[in-house]
């Protein structure tokens, strides 16, 4: 998502995460300003949907910028705040909750996923697309301020708090504690939903690469991508991102309504669909979340098919409900066994550096009596060998003198030594860590309401 305001400071920030999303676009011919910025809520079939699910019994992680309790819009939602976030360069702690300007983005996104509708300025506001659903908010960034390392920890209490969705809306450098805290989230059945970049990068870079996580592109209302999207095999469905109405920071207030447009959108109601869906069939596991979400898009059940443009297509909340996704393979359909991926197919199964036919490790360390004792067996063998064919040979000398019956015995067959599978180099080729990168900002949005 973008926020959509001018301010040229955070655009320069070289440090800071990378909130994505895209400029809000011109109105097309078809949009009906009537709903307000509510077409995702409306039109999609979330509102449908609630007449049998809302998310309760569902918990969301929600990795962003701190989030502002006050707004009306959030009044009453389930929404807890983890600790202050500090940044290691300087130490300074920011609050998970703020009224300032910095909450704009994580209200936003929280707003999506369970805002009340709350008229604010005389104006309906956001529909959460899973109002019921329970928010485990962790701030991974603070306006123009990145802090790398931040990420795999809230990943990671994510997962102790029982999160089942952790939805991220930024992109950052990559390091290697992120991508041993992905494999161990999705381990534990969690679903990772990520916003794709906001323009088609050179490298599409961390975390849009991670194995095994959804990530989503925005479209509109006309089911149109927007001009110059990410085109990528790594692109899993395309959502609902433009033209949604949020509660705005204006002249020190929250008291303006904003129509804002990007992947961050997509991505916090994709996070949303997925609650739903689990909140309608809470035995289904977070690898067959992903099987329906892939298997029912365009609004009908089919087989997965994907390409580059759409990746398997556009998100449908109706047919997501009506398809249970408990008949489906617990397996992720996501997860690449690719030896540069990151995480690992084998770390997301908690197989690397494991190997069944390795022998025990007592037995092979250097220098140890076992590996002196196996290195005689051969010798051993030989001079037995030898032994035994003198004394066939003997036999056989004295059968022919005195009739005797006696047979050799062979012994058993040799082993080969096993030689263990080298490992792949860890971060790939390429992934180097860093710090994130800013936030761009882009022209404003169209504005609706506010005072």
């Amino acid at each position: 998502m973008n926020l959509s305001r001018t301010r040229p400071a955070l655009a320069a920030a070289a440090t800071a995460a990378l909130l994505v999303g895209l400029a809000a676009p011109s109105a097309s011919a078809d949009w009906d300003t009537s709903l307000g910025g509510l077409w995702y809520y409306s039109e999609t079939g979330v509102s449908q949907a609630h007449q049998t699910a809302t998310g309760a019994g569902v918990t969301i992680a929600l990795l962003d910028s701190p989030v502002n309790l006050e707004v009306p819009t959030l009044a009453g939602a389930d929404i807890q705040t983890q600790p202050d976030y500090v940044c290691p360069d300087d130490g300074t702690a920011f609050p998970g909750t703020s009224s300032g300007e910095e909450a704009e983005h994580g209200t936003a996104m929280a707003e999506l996923l369970v805002g009340n509708g709350a008229e604010v300025g005389g104006f309906p506001s956001s529909q959460g697309v899973a109002p019921d659903a329970t928010i485990l908010s962790y701030v991974t960034v603070v306006n123009d301020r990145g802090c790398s390392g931040r990420v795999d920890e809230s990943i990671r209490a994510a997962v102790a708090a029982g999160a089942d969705i952790i939805s991220m809306s930024f992109s950052g450098a990559f390091n290697v504690d992120n991508g041993e805290a992905f494999a161990e989230a999705l381990r534990a059945g969690v679903v990772i939903v990520n916003a794709m970049p906001n323009d088609p990068p050179s490298e599409l870079g961390w975390p849009a690469t991670a194995n095994g996580i959804v990530t989503v592109e925005a479209h509109d209302i006309n089911s149109e991508i927007l001009e110059n999207p990410v085109v990528s095999p790594q692109l899993t469905v395309v959502s609902p991102g433009t033209e949604i109405v949020r509660t705005g920071w204006e002249g020190g207030a929250w008291n303006a309504q904003w129509l804002s447009s990007g992947t961050s959108e997509a991505t916090a109601f994709t996070s949303g669909a997925l609650a739903l869906v689990k909140s309608a069939y809470p035995e289904a596991t977070g690898n067959q979340l992903i099987q329906s979400l892939i298997r029912t898009t365009g609004g009908s059940a089919h087989e997965p098919a994907r390409n580059d443009n759409t990746g398997y297509g556009l998100i449908s909340v109706p047919a997501l409900m009506a398809t249970d996704p408990t008949t489906f393979e617990d397996v992720n359909p996501l997860i690449r066994d690719d030896p540069d991926a990151v995480p690992s197919a084998a770390q997301i199964a908690g197989t690397a550096g494991e190997n069944p036919t390795d022998p025990d490790p007592a037995a092979t360390s250097e220098g140890s009596d076992t590996d002196e004792t196996s290195s005689l067996v051969p010798v051993i063998a030989g001079v037995a060998g030898v032994l035994v064919l003198l004394l066939i040979v003997g036999l056989v000398i004295g059968a022919a003198r005195g009739r005797r019956k006696n047979r050799p015995i062979s012994g058993p067959p040799g082993q080969q030594p096993y030689q263990p599978a080298g490992r792949q180099p860890y971060p790939p080729p390429g992934q180097q860590a860093g710090q994130p990168q800013s936030p761009p900002r882009q022209p404003p949005p169209t504005q609706h309401g506010g005072m």
